[in-house]
């Protein structure tokens, strides 16, 4: 039987918030790109230049992790999008909030463009909140379609709930 069938099988289905969570990856990866660019302008020289390398490094890695959330199956993709946007929002968070540096929305020098290096956090910061709370989503949807599947029911109808007598008496000797 089709994956996706059985998941539309589920209730809510699993394919919508599989799409939702890679189209968060895609909006991330965009912003980010967008952010390092937004960057650049507000910075003081000499780090007023664009991070090539960054750049390299962030469209693998969204593309990679859009490639795991669209395969995997359900038992893993919540989890690859949480490990994913926590370790985003963990460096976000650090970056931009706590650590003192140039690019902390706090100390972030008057400009033209700093409102929209503002702007460009709090929307990453939003991304990667929404993405950690999809991958919750996904991580919990599975556990509950798992308790409802009668394949991994206990037997406890089929045995009894109680001891017998016999088996009392050895447990207390």
């Amino acid at each position: 039987m089709d994956r996706k069938y059985r998941e539309e099988q589920k209730g809510f289905p699993m394919a919508k918030l599989r799409t939702l969570a890679l189209l968060i990856v895609v909006a991330h990866g965009i912003v980010a790109i967008w952010h390092l660019f937004l960057a650049a302008r507000i910075l003081p020289p000499p780090n007023n230049n664009v991070s090539w390398m960054a750049i390299i490094l962030l469209t693998p890695l969204h593309l990679t992790v859009a490639i795991a959330l669209w395969k995997l199956s359900t038992k893993f993709t919540g989890l690859a999008s949480l490990i994913f946007f926590l370790a985003a929002l963990a460096a976000d968070l650090y970056e931009h909030f706590l650590h003192a540096s140039p690019n902390n929305v706090f100390t972030v020098a008057p400009g033209n463009w700093t409102a929209w290096f503002d702007a460009s956090v709090y929307v990453l910061l939003a991304l990667e909140i929404l993405g950690c709370s999809l991958g919750i989503l996904l991580r919990g949807d599975r556990a509950r379609n798992n308790k409802s599947d009668p394949k991994l029911k206990s037997n406890l109808g089929k045995q009894g709930t109680t001891p017998s007598s016999s088996k009392f008496d050895a447990l207390t000797a």
